[in-house]
């Protein structure tokens, strides 16, 4: 029987075979540290820098944000990556770089951004002169058309909405939408956790503001009310308070909720656009305050309602102010430094050393306690009642109480298990086990819980390096399945999702009030909680 030599076995690869492998290639390389020497020869072999994998869809791009290369990030970026791409997780390359505090990665895709949706609004400008498109035919406009609630206004105000509260006790608008998979998913209008953003937006409006005993105000789009209701809510309530509302379902939850009978306020049923076309909102005189949050409206809305601003607002002192959360590539500013333990300002209240004292019964008329959560220990710990932990930043005017208030603290105040400092020591001895198993073994040892005679500590490692630690009675089983709970939910939503939000785990932690609110609801609700 005649053999077979390699060289005659005919070995055919389509080209979409080839592009999966090359870009299969490309996406391990970089998140396997590999040089930018090595990624730049997979791109001249041609690796597809579009490619994004079959396990989480991650792209060149996604991996070049999770190992933190700026000049990586770059490089893709020059190649023609995707800026916007989302994984399966439906986050962007650019919520990667934003949870691990990497502004330098950050401000390069979203400056990528800026770039394409100037670029496309030259273009798009052009093809409204259909004549002279179909004449010059000089460009091209490709754009994928969402024709579904969130994409389309006129799809948005045809669908049904429904208030409700979620699962983390946040009060919600939804709107369901059909995903590229024809699965309906209910997408938020808009969210409870918005309101601490707002609370500080409204004061910053209202602040030394030289007409604010005689405010006249114009939002756009309800939604739950949140922003209207704190304007209504100012020392010297709006003079006039005109609303914009399109969707139906919104303005009837306005009717039930009396927003059509509080004095000064009026109510315009329609788009924006409807009321700058009839010059009604020319007919108010001027808005000192101008805010709009709309749903389902392009970047191309925005700047025509930026270009009608001249005419509404009432002058050089009048303020206005649009949603910045899933709108920050337009927002080239630099923020202002961080304040407060490093915190970004209208973000989160910041927790400072005078919470202890407030918390003992110091602060307030009558001695009331104070929502703020104690410091437990002197490294500027706070300990909640569950025994659940947010470290944040140390701050140069934090002097840490002696030894015996420290211990007296976390005694009265938790009534879980207190995140102390053994417990920290016991965290570092389990990282330090795992890292030198690996080295003496060769094996990729994974500790996920660690059990003393006084209590158990349960491990969860993201494959971006975050890790959540939870302390239990030595009895409790594992509780991985209840930690990844915390990294998908709270973490994700208010953290991840959340640009506003400054957090490093290296250096000063997360504090942002919603996702403290958020964790302490799923902890409580947990079988193993007493």
């Amino acid at each position: 029987m005649a053999s077979v030599e390699p060289d005659n076995v005919d070995v055919s690869m389509d080209d979409e075979d080839v592009a999966t492998l090359l870009g299969e290639n490309l996406v391990n390389t970089i998140l396997e540290g590999g040089s930018l020497d090595s990624v730049k020869k997979l791109l001249e072999d041609g690796a597809p820098v579009w490619y994004q994998n079959e396990a989480e869809g991650t792209s060149p791009l996604h991996a070049a944000a999770y190992v933190r290369n700026p000049q990586l990030v770059k490089l893709l970026i020059e190649k023609g990556a995707v800026w916007n791409a989302v994984d399966y997780l439906k986050f962007t390359a650019g919520d990667i770089a934003l949870s691990f505090n990497d502004s330098e990665a950050y401000v390069l895709i979203r400056d990528a951004g800026i770039r394409a949706e100037l670029l496309l609004g030259i273009l798009s400008s052009q093809d409204k002169n259909k004549n002279q498109l179909a004449s010059t035919a000089s460009s091209l406009v490709l754009k994928q058309d969402d024709d579904t609630a969130a994409g389309s206004t006129d799809a948005f105000l045809s669908s049904k909405l429904t208030y409700t509260t979620d699962k983390y006790g946040q009060k919600v608008c939804m709107v369901k939408v059909r995903s590229e998979e024809g699965v309906e998913e209910d997408v938020g209008v808009m969210m409870g956790w918005e309101e601490g953003i707002m609370t500080e937006t409204v004061r910053r409006f209202a602040e030394d503001h030289p007409g604010a005993e005689n405010l006249t105000i114009l939002n756009v789009g309800f939604g739950l009310g949140i922003i209207d209701t704190l304007f209504q809510s100012l020392a010297h309530p709006p003079a006039q308070h005109v609303i914009i509302e399109p969707h139906p379902d919104v303005l009837q939850h306005m009717r039930e909720t009396g927003w059509y009978d509080k004095p000064n306020v009026t109510i315009l049923e329609g788009k924006w656009q409807d009321f700058v076309a009839n010059q009604k909102l020319l007919s108010f005189g001027g808005f000192d305050i101008v805010y709009t949050d709309t749903f389902s409206e392009d970047y191309s809305a925005l700047k025509s309602f930026f270009e009608e601003l001249p005419d509404i607002l009432s002058g050089p002192h009048a303020r206005h102010c649009t949603c910045v959360y899933y709108q920050d590539w337009h927002r080239t500013r630099r923020p202002k430094p961080a304040t407060e333990a490093g915190l970004l300002p209208a973000v989160c209240q910041a927790v400072s050393a005078n919470g202890l004292d407030n918390a003992q019964g110091g602060g307030g008329a009558g001695g009331a306690r104070s929502s703020t959560p104690n410091f437990s220990s002197p490294r500027n710990t706070l300990s909640s009642s569950t025994g659940t932990v947010v470290a944040i930043g140390e701050s140069s005017n934090f002097n840490p109480p002696p030894p015996s208030q420290v211990v007296a603290n976390a005694m009265t105040t938790s009534t879980g298990l207190a995140f102390d400092e053994e417990a920290k020591l016991v965290y570092g001895v389990v990282l330090s086990l795992r890292n030198m198993i690996k080295k003496i073994s060769g094996r990729d040892e994974q500790f996920t819980s660690y059990r003393t005679s006084a209590y158990r500590m349960h491990l969860f490692e993201t494959a971006s390096g975050y890790k959540f630690v939870m302390l239990t009675d030595p009895k409790t089983e594992g509780m991985r399945a209840q930690l990844k709970r915390i990294y998908e939910g709270p973490f994700l939503e208010f953290v991840v999702r959340n640009p506003l939000v400054k957090m490093d785990s290296r250096e000063q932690g997360v504090d942002n009030d919603n996702f403290r609110a958020a964790l302490d609801r799923l902890v409580r609700g947990l079988p193993v909680f007493l």
